[in-house]
């Protein structure tokens, strides 16, 4: 399980589901498929302690409220036009 926004390097899975972890973001893509058997309650577990987690990381910290996103700074795409070197 991760520590929602301690740090640049966790990562989980579940399912299909991934759940990558950044100091200024949480970034979840995929799916799941949630079965109504062993699986899947398993699979809901994890769900509500991540989300838990994530929300107790938003509650604990307050300062978020005023916080830029810092991925946008890291951003690599500049706004400058450039030539296309193909035409």
């Amino acid at each position: 399980m991760i520590e929602p926004f301690a740090n640049d390097h966790q990562s989980m899975q579940i399912g299909e589901l991934v759940i990558e972890n950044q100091k200024d973001k949480i970034i979840i893509y995929g799916d799941i498929d949630l079965h109504f058997d062993v699986s899947g309650h398993k699979q809901a577990q994890q769900l509500h302690e991540l989300t838990g987690k994530i929300l107790q990381a938003f509650e604990n910290s307050a300062g978020y409220i005023n916080n830029e996103p810092e991925s946008k700074a890291k951003n690599d795409q500049s706004d400058e036009n450039i030539d296309n070197p193909f035409m």
